[in-house]
Parts: C-alpha cells; structure tokens; sequence
C-alpha cells in the first residue's frame, strides 16, 4: 500500500483534485462567514439583542454542508465531489492496464494483492479526500467568526426540541432536524464528525464503483466521469420516482432539507452501494484474469 501512496504523491491528478477541493470551501468559507455576520446584526437589532436567540445565530451553520442553498459554493462541493476526487484515483487501474506496467506488477505480486491493494487504497483516499477539506471548512468559519465553544447553542437548541425555550416567535421551529437530534444535543461537533464520515464513506463507495467500472471501459474520460453520472443517475431516478429522500445527495447533507428522511434509507443505500461496488470490482477481476 506504502507503493501506491508514493505513485499517488507523484501524480499531479491528486493535487488538483486536493486544490479544486479546497478552492469550493475556501470560497463557502468567505460566503458563510459573510453571510454569519449579516444575519447576526440583523437578527441583534431586531430581538433588541436578546441572549437566547442570538445562541441560536451560530456559525456553525455556515460549515460547508450545513449552510442554505444561497451558498453555492456549499451545494458546489455536495454536487461535484465525485467528479473532483475522481480525476485524482478512478484510473488507476484504467492508466496501468494501459501503459502495460500492470503486467510488470502482476510479476511482483500476486494478483489479488494487487487488487486489493488497489481497492483499499482508493477506499481510503477518496474518504480522506472528501473529508479533510470539509474540516478546514470548520476550522476557517470558527477562526474567522472567533467561535469554537458550541455549549451555548447546544443548550438552547435541546430546550428547543423540548419546547421548553422562551423566544419571541417561532423563527427557529424550523432548525430542528428529523434526524440525529441527539448528536446536535451533545454538541455541533459531535454532528457534523458524523455527518462527514457518513459524506466520506458515501465518497468512498462512488469512487471505488467507478474503480470497478474502469476494467470494463475503454474511453478514459468516460472513466473520470463515470462516479458522477452514476451520482446524477441517482439523484434524477429516485426524484423522477417520487423518492428524492432515499437519495445519497440528500442523505449526506447535514443541513436535511428534505422531509421523510430515515435512518433505513442511509442504511441500505449505503448497504448497496457498497455491495454493488464489491460485486462489480469482483467481476471485472474475473473478467481480467487473462492479464499476466
């Protein structure tokens, strides 16, 4: 694996993924930290500077995926991720078939290590790749609003789901979340570090089906693409179906904009996913035995 990570730091695809990547959150940061300041003042003048509600104004809900659809740039990065960490890991085994080097690696390894190696690899870079720069997004939105102690928020947002909080309307009835209310009880962190992991392991299984996909492809750019189209597919089916809330791209996004979301559609749309991907990765090995 150390092997594949040396040829990956060599390859100039992982470093324009990894800058295309942190250029959308660089640009959702300075939106969401504008847009944190504005709707601070005004809502200040507004309930005469009331403590509770202003507990409520938190910056955290301008972390990228948390923020309204009003920052693109947030929506920018939940729509094109696959495309983008795919430029970086979705060919590898495309670039090598290729250039004829894989018979040269089936010489000094075996090749299920050899797929295995490169499955893993692509597993865990895709997830890493997804989520780093989403945490840069959270430390440059409390560097920048000075804000990293949500206990505060945390407290006003349970006596809210609880309605026990005393405000002067009901403004805010509209935070609470269908789902994983108790992670935002516990702190803002605690949710977002589940719905990021949730975000990259989704990643990961896209990147890993396009991996699959690319020993059945000849066309490479097909290849790069193939995550996003499948992610799109996805997206255009289940909405034309009426099922919009057992879609990945709404079942990622922390900031649940979408009604009916469940627990059930997470779990067995990323069962399939996954499933699907190791079925289709199994296949093209058979289908490629034939290679040295």
């Amino acid at each position: 694996m150390l092997i594949e990570y040396k040829k990956l730091l060599k390859n100039k695809n992982f470093y324009l993924s990894l800058f295309l990547l942190i250029l959308i959150v660089v640009i959702a940061v300075f939106i969401g930290v504008n847009t944190h300041k504005e709707e601070y003042q005004l809502l200040e003048r507004i309930y005469e500077k009331n403590a509770t509600v202003l507990s409520l104004i938190s910056p955290h809900k301008q972390w990228i995926g948390f923020s309204s659809a009003s920052n693109f740039a947030s929506s920018l990065y939940y729509f094109f991720f696959p495309a983008i960490i795919s430029i970086a890991l979705v060919d590898s085994i495309y670039r090598e078939k290729r250039s004829g080097n894989q018979n040269y690696l089936f010489m000094r390894m075996n090749r299920k290590k050899y797929y295995t190696i490169k499955f893993a690899t692509t597993y865990i870079t895709a997830f890493l790749l997804f989520v780093l720069p989403l945490l840069l997004g959270v430390i440059l939105i409390n560097l920048f609003t000075n804000h990293w102690d949500y206990a505060a928020y945390a407290t006003s947002y349970k006596q809210l789901v609880e309605g026990t909080i005393i405000l002067p309307d009901d403004a805010f009835k509209g935070d609470i979340l269908d789902l994983f209310s108790d992670f935002l009880i516990t702190s803002p962190y605690v949710y977002m570090i589940f719905y990021y992991v949730l975000g990259g392991l989704f990643a990961s299984g896209y990147i890993c089906m396009g991996l699959a996909l690319s020993m059945f492809i000849k066309n490479h750019y097909l290849v790069i693409f193939m995550p996003q189209i499948i992610y799109i597919a996805c997206w255009g089916l289940l909405t034309a179906l009426g099922k919009p809330s057992w879609d990945p791209f709404n079942l990622i996004s922390p900031r649940q904009s979408l009604e009916q979301l469940s627990v059930t559609a997470i779990i067995v749309t990323f069962l399939l996913q996954h499933l699907l991907a190791f079925a289709i990765y199994f296949i093209g090995i058979r289908r490629n035995r034939d290679v040295l």
